[in-house]
């Protein structure tokens, strides 16, 4: 399923934003947000699944069938009405990007970030515990991060939240100062 496009983005913002009322006032943030995750992994790992929903020659009576078989004892009722909702629509392809919206918001009610950090090594127990700590001194939220590993900067650590990007990688400071003897150079200051 794609995500990204302009005209899925602002479907998903009206579909994102009716569960998300539906879930104040059902009070299940956090139900949905666990069956919607659950469902979009489902649909994104599984080729055959999610080429039957997107098929539009596919009647979308065949295709809720399917989204109740595989989703009514994993999902709370609310959820799985929605899924049928954007198959009844032909609004399944847009699937991810409701997420995406959701999650969003979800985190902002919430006052939680999933900052991404990158680190050229596996960082320890105790290291990601200090990080997170201050982290959330810092940004008074509560931090959920992701970690990844990327030999390529060397040392140090990336960190991305949202569309900031703080890098204070060793590759990134090298890169910097090689910058600042290029500039020198073209000048011809020594």
């Amino acid at each position: 399923m794609k995500t990204g496009d302009i005209k899925n983005t602002k479907i998903a913002k009206k579909y994102s934003n009716a569960l998300l009322e539906t879930a104040k006032e059902e009070n299940k943030y956090d139900t949905i947000y666990n069956d919607i995750l659950f469902a979009a992994e489902t649909v994104n790992t599984n080729k055959d699944l999610s080429d039957f929903l997107l098929n539009p020659i596919i009647k979308a009576e065949d295709k809720k069938d399917v989204i109740k078989k595989i989703f009514s004892f994993h999902t709370d009722k609310t959820t799985l009405n929605f899924l049928c909702l954007l198959v009844e629509k032909g609004r399944i392809n847009a699937l991810n990007e409701i997420v995406n919206q959701y999650t969003q918001s979800y985190n902002k009610i919430n006052n939680t970030i999933k900052p991404l950090i990158t680190s050229a090594v596996e960082l320890s127990s105790s290291q990601k515990e200090r990080l997170t700590e201050k982290l959330t001194n810092k940004l008074m939220k509560k931090v959920l991060p992701e970690y990844i590993i990327n030999p390529d900067i060397i040392g140090g650590l990336i960190v991305e939240i949202g569309d900031k990007t703080i890098d204070f990688s060793i590759k990134n400071r090298f890169d910097d100062m090689k910058k600042q003897l290029t500039k020198g150079n073209r000048y011809g200051n020594n």
